[in-house]
């Protein structure tokens, strides 16, 4: 959860752009927390997210350097 607060719960800065490969290494912790409350109702949420992880890693590797940013 620190790693979380760390990097997803500060302002975005002034220009409003945050670097993708943290951002992904942070949010990967995300999907966890899902099975952690224990309900099958998040699991639709858990899996949501996950592809959108997926997606936005799939981008970034094809050009880590183009897509340095969000």
């Amino acid at each position: 959860m620190a790693l979380l607060t760390k990097h997803l719960l500060k302002p975005l800065p002034e220009e409003k752009q945050m670097e993708t490969r943290p951002f992904l290494e942070t949010v990967s912790h995300l999907p966890p927390i899902f099975d952690c409350l224990g309900s099958p109702m998040f699991m639709p949420i858990k899996a949501d997210i996950s592809g959108n992880i997926t997606k936005i890693k799939a981008v970034y590797n094809t050009d880590p350097a183009k897509f340095q940013t969000l």
